[in-house]
């Protein structure tokens, strides 16, 4: 069996990239409102990003069942 093909990868990938989309709606919402290229500039990118990668690492630990192992998480 290959690393991709093991339930428990799968599940954590699934769960990192759904916890990351998850993150980045919050900013699409944001990006909709711009009018201009100088609002994109201005835009606050270390958080958003940090955001996105909160998002799937959250994504991905639930995925995992780290929820079963702390519950009181």
């Amino acid at each position: 069996m290959t690393f991709w093909e093991e339930p428990m990868v799968r599940a954590v990938a699934k769960g990192a990239l759904g916890g990351w989309a998850g993150a980045a709606a919050v900013d699409y919402h944001a990006f909709r409102s711009w009018k201009r290229i100088d609002e994109a500039r201005a835009y606050d990118w270390s958080t958003a990003i940090f955001r996105w990668v909160q998002g799937a690492i959250s994504g991905a630990l639930t995925s995992a069942g780290i929820g079963t192992v702390f519950p009181t998480l």
